[in-house]
């Protein structure tokens, strides 16, 4: 299944009888159904804010399908696929030939074409970024393949998921310098980079950016959002400005945003003013 979560809302709704290995009561895994089941269902839009139009309308896709819509594009398409949750996946899901999530994630892309270090002419022609938030399963990943891998960094209160670290221990010199053996950038929460004040602005931005850059890494901050909700009120709810500083002043090498044409359409502008 490829969806940003595992987790499917309403499954008592569906016709599943061996019940929810995570939440029987609310919540189920997408692992708890087979895929003809999975395919019975329809994607809905999870915010009340957002356009639901398209409500009922798409089908859950595999991870295969999604790298077929790349591949068939009619440009070079990139993707950024995440390993999403392994300790859960590898502790509840068992595959017959005993091998683990990262094996069989990674063993996809390479089925696909999928290889080769980040700016090659392989990774060039198909080009992959790998997400995980669980370290120990980017080291288990960059032992199976040479394509770029990134770190993702959760919320100052969020320990990893596997190693039980904090996020003091995950962004100190010490940890970038282990973990820059196996990746080539991290992925942090946007407001751990500049956080916000209780006004609704920013306050001075934190060193990690720095600190990333000193040891050769990529840093691509998550998410950025159009909606006024979402923007501080340093950008007078104007997301190319959000755009603007994080690209100009922060100085990110990439970024997560829920509205690509909109940075599309900035970056076309700003290229414009450039020349």
């Amino acid at each position: 299944m490829f969806m940003h979560t595992f987790l499917i809302s309403f499954c008592r709704s569906t016709k599943h009888s061996s019940g929810c290995i995570y939440n029987p009561e609310q919540l189920c895994c997408a692992a708890d159904f087979t895929l003809a089941e999975l395919k019975t269902l329809r994607a809905k839009q999870r915010w009340d804010f957002r356009d639901k139009s398209h409500n009922g309308v798409s089908p859950i896709i595999t991870f295969e399908e999604f790298i077929d819509i790349a591949l068939n594009a009619k440009r070079v398409v990139g993707i950024y696929p995440e390993m999403k949750n392994p300790v859960f996946m590898n502790k509840h899901v068992r595959w017959a030939d005993g091998k683990k999530y990262e094996d069989k994630f990674i063993a996809t892309l390479k089925k696909y074409g999928y290889g080769g270090r980040y700016m090659s002419p392989a990774w060039r022609a198909r080009p992959v970024f790998v997400q995980s938030f669980a370290p120990t399963s980017l080291v288990r990943a960059a032992s199976l393949t040479d394509s770029p891998l990134v770190f993702l960094v959760d919320d100052v209160t969020v320990r990893t998921e596997d190693t039980n670290q904090s996020y003091d221990e995950i962004t100190s010199g010490e940890y970038l310098d282990y973990m820059k053996k196996y990746v080539v950038g991290i992925g942090p929460w946007k407001d751990t980079v500049v956080p916000p004040t209780k006004d609704n602005r920013l306050a001075t931005p934190t060193d990690l950016v720095a600190m990333a850059h000193a040891r050769g890494l990529q840093v691509h901050p998550y998410t950025y959002r159009n909606e006024n909700k979402f923007l501080h009120f340093n950008f007078r709810q104007d997301p190319y400005a959000e755009y603007d500083y994080w690209i100009s002043d922060v100085g990110v090498d990439g970024l997560f945003t829920d509205f690509p044409a909109s940075l599309r359409r900035f970056q076309e502008w700003t290229a414009k003013k450039k020349h």
